[in-house]
């Protein structure tokens, strides 16, 4: 029998992050590549820039897996490939339509089905005269797409499999899942319909515009925090360098994030709060002030720096169907 393999991509908008998952979920972390993403290219070049990576990582898979055989003396099988994306919103991920619009990133996909782009250029690539047969397989595989958001929360659920998680990626701006038992929560105990925050009102904004590093250097603006041109991981560094102002913006920062979450914190009742991205690497410097925004609640507070491990786990799940 043909063993199972996962092609999980990460489709972020600076860099396309690929890695090859086993039948059992085993990462190989040998096979992990890292591309840029081209997504202010067109519709077209996108999918074809798509096309190449997982082109890539299952030439990569098969060469792993002949030279196995060879140590050991066996025959080399094909696999049965199947691909999974994090992909980032909004986007209709059970069809494969892109809707975003505004974001600077992959907008030429708008109202593209990138499923169908896909497969258009996997089955060019192995139309070629000298393709591989295993990239006949390869062309008909079972295109997956799921939020990077989500797919991070399903993979770090396998840490924690009998606990409530709010989950949370804090990036350009801010993705969220809420996790019962392994599995996204929507449409009760307060979550929203789609089970995210991102479009949610708090302090005359949405929460994806406050509270991803566009909300971080508005908020440093206003408070003279930063020269400009500098970005999130600056400020970082000039609070930890003891500025006064950029110290204050970190601590409005976790204040306002936690006055923000209360509300969801006292219905759902999570466990834990399972921060990812690169913002979360910033938790020191806002963690005091989001627990005690967070009060009478209490949770503990865990930042998560496999971030990109759990996404492929994520997508891992989100492909086998569980």
């Amino acid at each position: 029998m043909n063993p199972d393999v996962t092609i999980a991509i990460d489709a972020g908008g600076t860099f396309l992050k690929g890695a090859v998952v086993l039948s059992d979920g085993n990462l190989l972390p040998q096979l992990y590549v890292k591309r840029s993403s081209h997504s202010d290219s067109s519709a077209y070049e996108i999918a074809s820039n798509l096309a190449g990576v997982i082109q890539e990582l299952a030439a990569a898979y098969v060469a792993y897996m002949e030279r196995l055989c060879t140590d050991k003396g066996t025959r080399a099988t094909f696999a049965n490939f199947h691909i999974g994306f994090a992909f980032p919103g909004p986007f209709e991920y059970d069809t494969g339509v892109s809707r975003i619009q505004g974001l600077n990133k992959y907008e030429q996909l708008y109202e593209f089905n990138l499923k169908t782009l896909l497969r258009c250029e996997l089955t060019a690539l192995a139309a070629e005269p000298t393709a591989p047969t295993w990239m006949t397989q390869l062309a008909t595989a079972d295109i997956r797409f799921g939020n990077d958001a989500t797919l991070f929360a399903l993979g770090v659920s396998r840490l924690f499999p009998q606990d409530r998680l709010l989950c949370l990626t804090l990036g350009t701006g801010l993705g969220s899942a809420f996790v019962e038992n392994r599995s996204i929560v929507s449409g009760k105990w307060g979550i929203p319909d789609s089970g995210m925050l991102y479009a949610e009102h708090y302090n005359g904004g949405t929460v994806d515009d406050l509270f991803g590093s566009r909300g971080i250097l508005t908020l440093a603006d206003s408070h003279d925090a930063r020269r400009q041109g500098e970005d999130v991981y600056q400020l970082a560094i000039a609070a930890r360098q003891g500025s006064s102002s950029a110290i204050r913006v970190w601590q409005l920062y976790g204040q306002r994030l936690g006055e923000m979450l209360r509300p969801y914190v006292a219905e759902f009742r999570p466990a834990r709060l399972i921060l990812g991205g690169q913002i979360a690497e910033t938790h020191d410097l806002f963690g005091s002030a989001l627990s005690e925004a967070l009060l009478p609640e209490r949770i503990a507070q865990h930042n998560e720096k496999q971030m990109q491990e759990h996404v492929f786990h994520g997508i891992f799940q989100l492909v086998k169907g569980t």
